[in-house]
């Protein structure tokens, strides 16, 4: 069996699309589900709540890639909420993660933008919304889909 190297190239199955390192270092696409919610988040502190299924901390750190923005996740039940931030912060302060705490959401994590290691360590403006929540660890990710966990203390 001969392969035809023109017909199937091997770009094909492995675009990098939706890919957060690859779209920082080559610009390729977001996939469908990732641009769809950066038209639900149009904008800085936009938020929306969408199906648990529909979302993941990689689907944020590709976001973070494309837009040099943060997003924070948080998730309850079957629900997850996304929040956009800017370049330097997501809009979410102790009063804010106290009522999220209080309607039973978990802060899944959040991103950084940047793709070496010092942009993964937790802020002590994380720290304190960290505290706000009955868990005991979060995660941040980079630009690159990188990530570490972080307690409160």
């Amino acid at each position: 069996m001969t392969i035809n190297a023109i017909e199937n190239p091997i770009e094909q199955k492995h675009s990098g699309k939706g890919n957060p390192n690859a779209i920082l270092h080559f610009d390729v696409e977001l996939n469908g589900r990732q641009n769809k919610i950066l038209e639900l988040l149009p904008e800085y502190d936009s938020r929306i709540i969408v199906p648990k299924s529909d979302v993941n901390m990689t689907d944020l750190a590709t976001l973070t890639a494309k837009t040099g923005d943060e997003f924070a996740l948080f998730t309850k039940g079957n629900e997850r909420l996304i929040i956009r931030g800017n370049k330097y912060m997501v809009n979410i302060g102790i009063e804010t993660a106290s009522a999220l705490a209080a309607d039973g959401f978990k802060w899944s994590g959040h991103t950084h933008p940047g793709n070496d290691e010092f942009c993964l360590y937790a802020s002590t403006g994380d720290k304190l919304v960290l505290r706000c929540f009955e868990q005991k660890q979060s995660a941040i990710y980079n630009s690159k889909g990188q990530y570490l966990t972080f307690g409160k203390e």
